[in-house]
């Protein structure tokens, strides 16, 4: 067995269904957010957009959208920030989750990436999805005009230390005591290991979570500091809705109840 792959063993027998934590309110995000397996029809759609993409260098990675999808549900997100949208795909995540009580503003500095995601947003009439192209720090300064804090904010730079450090500096003005902020890239290197070890020290953060590619932060006064770590299986919990369907299909009289059950 490779290391990386012993390394996820230990992950899973460790760090999984909230074993060791005595807090209610982590042991219910672990259960009921980070663990839970219910598939949503529109997690279908959003990986048929996917699909269309696969002729581009897709660097997002695509098998925690769900988990994005359900932190949004779970904490019933007005607001939502994400920083680096790249091809779009993790915006629709979080922008689905509640069309109707949250805006998600996505900032890419790249305009190109986002022509495809553009249409497919407007054929899905996906109103409360902004998309904000060039330089993050413009468009953050023009969101403080009427923003003054986000419920999430997903910081999504893919590892790169230098500018996930750069983009959490230009959103500290929207980071309030209810606010949560997400970080793609943790274990990436050594640089963003170092900088998570930061994050999670310093004096304003509450609770922080370890999910191996991607750390959780809590900066409620109310919850106890500390620091977890837990597994989650990207490669296989997004995909359980697919899974489902495929053996529901089987039995054509209980299609059509499932996916009623699915909506949200």
């Amino acid at each position: 067995m490779k290391f990386a792959a012993q390394i996820k063993l230990y992950r899973k027998l460790r760090y999984r269904k909230g074993f060791g934590v005595h807090s209610p309110f982590i042991y219910n995000l672990i259960t009921k957010v980070i663990e839970e397996k219910t598939p949503y029809y529109v997690f279908d759609e959003i990986e048929q957009f996917r699909k269309g993409l696969s002729l581009r260098k897709e660097t997002q990675h695509k098998n925690y959208g769900a988990l994005l999808f359900r932190i949004v549900h779970f904490f019933k997100c007005r607001n939502v920030l994400q920083i680096r949208a790249c091809t779009g795909v993790l915006s629709l995540y979080l922008s689905m989750a509640s069309r109707k009580d949250c805006t998600c503003y996505a900032l890419e500095e790249n305009s190109g990436l986002l022509e495809a995601v553009k249409v497919f947003a407007e054929q899905q009439r996906l109103k409360n999805l902004r998309f904000m192209e060039g330089d993050y720090a413009e468009n953050l300064e023009k969101l403080k005009a009427f923003i003054p804090s986000f419920d999430l904010i997903f910081v999504n730079q893919s590892g790169n230390p230098e500018k996930t450090l750069e983009s959490i500096e230009l959103s500290k003005h929207f980071i309030g005591e209810k606010s949560i902020l997400i970080i793609d890239g943790i274990s990436k290197n050594k640089a963003m290991k170092a900088l998570w070890e930061k994050i999670k020290n310093h004096s304003e953060t509450r609770v922080a979570i370890d999910l191996f590619a991607l750390g959780i932060v809590f900066f409620d006064k109310k919850l106890h500091k500390q620091h977890y770590k837990n597994y989650f299986d990207y490669g296989k919990k997004q995909n359980l809705y697919e899974k489902r369907r495929r053996r529901l299909h089987l039995f054509g009289w209980r299609k059509k109840s499932f996916k009623s059950e699915s909506a949200y």
